[in-house]
């Protein structure tokens, strides 16, 4: 029997609502996928930003147990130029700050004017902790074989050493004192001229190694000319100028930790087998005998 009209468009209507299903299963099965592949997605990107924040806070964590700071003078602020003993001394230097020196021409504050005790105290101060410990030997391996360094005597041990600034304090109390040798009579004593010598030549020494430290330092505080109407040309008065300076109070923790006053048998000297510094000298500063005996 032959199919009618009729069959052949009911078997054609069925065949294209079966096309239609199976197409209609194809579209819902890929807009099943698509949102099953968004969800993990969003999820990894959860999992990864979790992370991310749960390693940031255990580092605030550890920085505040161990108390570390971020310097403000980062350590390769110096071309990469590292002293030997940069490891030990870096405590001191953690930390800066801007100061504005005080450079007006009044005599005022407690390191000028004439002597008193303030001013006594003051530089003192400085020079007290003049000899500290130094505490690796290995620093010092460029030093020529038949050299005998100056060695503690006691169960830590050491060298012997001064810190250039602080030496450097040393030769401007020096040349101050002796600018007033009617104070001072001792200081003349101790570094008078010679018959024949112009110039005492410890004082010499000690402006050219100021003039070193200075220009090693090269301190880039800015200072500016400005006009006054007394004076004919500009003239630097009443600038302000602020200079970088390292945090004063790191140093001085850094120089009372590391200080060894040399007096009594904590240094003997090698061939004598005597104290260098006798006890009884106990209440005076080592920095006179020591930043004195280059002359």
């Amino acid at each position: 029997m032959e199919p009618t009209e009729n069959t052949k468009f009911l078997e054609a209507r069925s065949s294209m609502e079966s096309e239609e299903l199976d197409f209609g299963d194809s579209n819902a099965r890929f807009n099943y996928e698509m949102p099953k592949r968004d969800h993990t997605r969003r999820r990894q990107w959860v999992l990864l930003a979790s992370n991310i924040s749960l390693l940031l806070l255990n580092l605030g964590v550890f920085l505040m147990v161990t108390g570390y700071r971020i310097p403000r003078v980062l350590p390769d602020s110096h071309g990469g130029v590292r002293l030997p003993h940069q490891d030990w001394i870096a405590p001191a230097l953690s930390e800066y700050e801007t100061r504005t020196f005080d450079d007006q021409f009044s005599v005022h504050g407690k390191y000028r004017g004439l002597p008193r005790p303030e001013l006594e105290e003051a530089w003192a101060y400085w020079v007290r902790n003049y000899t500290v410990r130094v505490p690796q030997p290995g620093w010092l391996d460029d030093a020529p074989p038949n050299r005998v360094l100056a060695e503690f005597q006691d169960e830590e041990g050491g060298i012997m050493g001064v810190f250039s600034f602080i030496h450097s304090i040393h030769c401007l109390k020096t040349i101050r004192q002796y600018m007033l040798p009617d104070f001072y009579p001792e200081t003349i004593a101790t570094f008078g001229r010679k018959p024949g010598e112009p110039l005492q030549r410890h004082m010499d020494h000690c402006i050219d190694m100021i003039r070193q430290s200075l220009l090693c330092h090269a301190d880039m505080g800015l200072t500016v000319f400005e006009w006054s109407k007394d004076e004919k040309i500009p003239i630097t008065i009443n600038h302000k100028t602020q200079h970088m300076c390292v945090k004063e109070s790191n140093v001085v923790k850094f120089l009372e930790e590391n200080t060894v006053p040399p007096f009594g048998d904590i240094l003997i000297h090698p061939w004598t087998g005597e104290q260098a510094f006798p006890r009884t000298e106990q209440k005076s500063s080592p920095e006179k005998k020591l930043g004195g005996q280059s002359q």
